[in-house]
């Protein structure tokens, strides 16, 4: 019944008004009573759902909330050290009801991940916190660090609202000038940019900000920018327009003259490789080290503890800026949890009962013994949709002349695509149950069945076919030779992060040799695979996950050269080109600039439009002809273990990297039953 309530809440949003309270005991919260929750919301209307501000859900309830306070934040408030929460929590502070119940303080959130910045995205969406949200129905954009938002009529100018009294970790006040240092400090400065991020231009030009008092301020742009907030919430707190001011002018250089003495003297070269330690896009990085437990955040918890190759630890935030709707401050867990294993290790760990949630690079092939071990190991497992199988992307711009005139010549990738026995991968690693398929956008209106199966037929025939045109000719051996007699030999370097299980590289290489191409296997580590791609030195990259349409509204780059936010997987020099203005790089082939100028068009036009759809089919088009990026298998749900000691988690409705994995889910109301 529970189920079903969340199923037409999800759909109805605030039209659907459940009248029946429900009755709660607390243990360790505020007072017993009827709370609105997302199964019974009692009466409270929302705007956005499953929350609203402060203020308005006072006037609903006709009284003032009373705030309780977390018993781990007790002592230091009567001791003085601590403000009360109601000096601590914004004065219109963001209510949120919980699916199911008021939840109980206290507990230990425990994860697992491969190691510092490998895997560790799902760790990091239990906590962090973005300008504004994806909701869980996957597609409705709501407040959330931001209060409010005002677009003028053509999309070009956007007005923010902050929330009153909202305080950074350290208790210092977050405030519109934390996002004009962002933008002029950060964003546009030179030292630290050599152009502006892709995600802050629009037209070829520099978003613009004007403040207009400590919790507003407004964001131009040369052209319309529809999908701006998409490109904010759909990925996360990975690009929130924010930075801890009063922390971070301390390390630059426009703020304290002696930056430059004072990074030397901390063992860096320059001012901007020390502030690069406490400032990063992505703020996982930030706790990677022990510089991150100086830096204050707005994240619902604070590492607390320095890093190693084991762990990673964080407390909860005392300066919090959510409560429920009885009045706690969130969140209810008190700790977080990481350690660094082999993912060998983490089925094992999973049925000991040893970690509360994982989904993030879990593989479908562990699923059988992990089903069938749930009542052992107090868990919970599910299958989300939300990815895509590995894929394959040969180096176009190679460093070696000769594989880069093999490795970009469509015949060779048609090849290597058509040679993939993908029904037998699909049963051998992924219990038959995902779809074969090329690596396309999902949950967008201009993708095909023809589309996605275009070459995906296994056909040796025609691959071998394609290699004899080609003039590569096959050795005693019976591996094809080079131009120079040399075999044809490829290194694969992979991570687990990205093949999902060892055996994939494994298999395709098997069904390679079939075709004379030699493949040698090499896992290697998720940052040695990045430092690799960015310096253009790989033969395979891999680092792509399936985009789905929230995203690619904001930022087509997912499909369109590089296809990375993060480092280049096709034609690091052409990205030099273009950031450079034809300065340095080099030129790229015309069907990678037309995608380049389709992406610029794509961030102006309306999504759902008549010209989107347009530039949509050619996106595809292009990409299939040129199939940049070999996909293998579509449909691929995401294994998802939950301890059955949590509550207020919602079966995940797509679980994917580009929502943010469990964000969308509100791990800051999550808490332990017992």
């Amino acid at each position: 019944m529970k189920r079903m309530y969340r199923c037409l809440f999800r759909l109805f949003g605030n039209q659907l008004l459940l009248t029946s309270i429900v009755f709660l005991v607390l243990t360790s919260v505020a007072l017993a009573g009827g709370y609105a929750t997302v199964d019974n919301p009692g009466g409270i209307k929302t705007q956005f759902p499953q929350q609203l501000d402060l203020k308005d859900y006072e006037k609903q309830l006709g009284k003032k909330l009373k705030l309780s306070e977390n018993p781990l934040f007790t002592k230091r408030v009567k001791a003085g050290k601590l403000p009360a929460v109601e000096q601590r929590v914004p004065q219109d502070a963001l209510v949120v009801m919980p699916y199911d119940e008021i939840g109980r303080y206290g507990g230990k959130l425990r994860g697992v991940a491969l190691a510092l910045e490998s895997s560790t995205s799902e760790g990091m969406s239990w906590r962090q916190v973005s300008f504004v949200r994806i909701s869980d129905d996957m597609r409705t954009i709501v407040p959330n660090v931001a209060k409010a938002w005002k677009w003028n009529k053509d999309y070009t100018e956007i007005t923010f609202h902050l929330r009153k009294g909202h305080k950074w970790s350290d208790g210092k006040p977050f405030t519109s000038d934390d996002v004009v240092f962002y933008i002029n400090d950060i964003i546009k400065n030179k030292d630290l940019h050599k152009t502006v991020p892709s995600r802050w231009q629009i037209g070829g030009e520099a978003v613009d900000i004007k403040k207009i008092d400590a919790q507003t301020f407004k964001l131009m742009f040369a052209k319309p920018y529809p999908g701006f907030l998409h490109m904010l919430g759909a990925s996360g707190s990975y690009y929130s327009p924010y930075a801890v001011r009063h922390f971070l002018k301390n390390y630059h250089i426009k703020y304290n003259p002696k930056a430059n003495e004072q990074a030397q003297a901390a063992g860096f070269k320059t001012w901007q490789e020390y502030f690069g330690v406490f400032f990063n896009k992505w703020k996982d990085a930030v706790t990677a080290t022990a510089y991150g437990l100086k830096v204050p955040t707005l994240e619902s918890h604070i590492m607390d503890t320095e890093p190693n190759s084991q762990r990673r630890t964080f407390v909860a935030n005392p300066y919090y800026f959510k409560v429920d709707t009885a009045g706690n401050q969130l969140p209810y867990i008190n700790y977080h949890h990481e350690r660094f294993l082999d993912k060998e290790l983490w089925p094992i760990e999973i049925m000991n009962g040893n970690i509360d949630q994982k989904s993030q690079n879990m593989g479908l092939n562990d699923f059988p013994v992990l089903k069938e071990n749930e009542k052992k190991g107090g868990y919970t497992m599910h299958l989300p949709p939300g990815m895509a199988g590995p894929v394959v992307i040969f180096n176009q711009t190679h460093r070696d002349k000769e594989l880069r005139r093999i490795f970009s010549d469509v015949r060779f990738r048609q090849a290597m695509s058509l040679a993939i026995n993908r029904d037998e991968l699909n049963e051998v690693l992924f219990l038959g149950i995902a779809k074969p398929q090329q690596a396309l956008p999902e949950n967008v209106p201009f993708v095909t069945d023809a589309d996605r199966n275009y070459m995906i037929q296994f056909d040796l025939k025609k691959a071998n076919q394609l290699l004899d045109e080609m003039g590569l000719k096959k050795g005693k051996d019976g591996f094809r030779l080079r131009s120079d007699g040399k075999t044809i030999t490829i290194l694969w370097e992979y991570t687990l992060q990205y093949a999902m299980s060892p055996e994939f590289p494994t298999l395709i290489a098997d069904y390679w040799k079939k075709v004379g191409i030699k493949v040698l296997t090499k896992e290697i580590t998720s940052a040695l695979l990045r430092e690799k791609s960015a310096a253009n030195f790989n033969d395979i990259n891999m680092e792509w996950f399936v985009p789905y349409e929230v995203s690619m509204i904001s930022n087509p780059v997912y499909f369109t050269p590089p296809y990375s936010t993060l480092v280049p997987q096709v034609g690091a020099p052409w990205l030099e080109y273009w950031k450079s203005n034809g300065k340095s790089g080099e030129k790229p082939p015309a069907w990678a600039q037309r995608l380049r100028d389709i992406a610029a068009e794509w961030k102006t036009v309306a999504p759902g439009s008549k010209r989107y759809l347009e530039l949509g089919r050619e996106m595809v088009k292009l990409n299939l002809e040129n199939l940049v990026i070999i996909g293998t298998l579509g449909k691929v749900p995401l294994p998802n273990a939950v301890s059955n000691r949590l509550g207020n988690v919602p079966a995940f409705t797509i679980d994917n990297t580009y929502y943010g994995y469990a964000y969308p889910f509100r791990a800051d109301q999550w808490y332990f039953k017992k």
